[in-house]
């Protein structure tokens, strides 16, 4: 078996596991994935911040969005181009967003941000406390990734936790895993 039907596999896993997650367990979840993002000295020493607007059953990042904006850090989101390109867009409030590319809230703006961001704040479908990530599969990550001076916070549930994962030279490590 080869690294992309490795990955493939996991994704469907990953996926199936996420699908038979309970609401109030992903409430809990997403509770204590904030209180981790929230306690971390990356997050708490950022002036900037680019952060993933999560989709339905990732770790919820709204809440987190509305507090790195309250506290007066200046917030990217990502805005999806030709696979697998991808921007940084400020934003300066949740009403900035709108859905975009694949059903995922994103800036109206396209106006990309090519700056020094302090933090990023990463999904995955799975991850490994080494720094491993597996995403969906379309590299946008990890191509906008590539080579930035930016520390990376992979948000996971612990359900989702894995010991290894298969990496090839396109995937980014993760500075840390943050988890519940």
């Amino acid at each position: 078996m080869d690294i992309f039907e490795e990955k493939s596999l996991l994704r469907e896993e990953a996926k199936q596991i996420i699908e038979d997650l309970d609401y109030d367990e992903m409430l809990e979840s997403d509770e204590a994935i904030m209180q981790a993002v929230l306690a971390n000295r990356a997050y708490k020493d950022s002036t900037s911040l680019f952060i993933y607007v999560s989709m339905e059953n990732e770790p919820d990042t709204l809440k987190l969005i509305r507090e790195a904006l309250n506290s007066g850090k200046e917030v990217y989101v990502p805005k999806c181009g030709k696979k697998p390109n991808m921007k940084a867009v400020r934003i300066n409030a949740l009403k900035d967003l709108r859905p975009g590319k694949f059903g995922i809230m994103e800036p109206e703006s396209d106006e990309g941000y090519d700056g020094k961001i302090d933090a990023a704040v990463v999904p995955c479908l799975s991850a490994a406390m080494n720094g491993k990530r597996l995403g969906h599969g379309g590299g946008y990550y990890d191509h906008f990734l590539q080579g930035r001076d930016i520390y990376k916070l992979c948000l996971c549930r612990k359900k989702l936790l894995k010991n290894d994962l298969p990496t090839d030279e396109f995937d980014v490590i993760m500075d840390e895993i943050l988890t519940d």
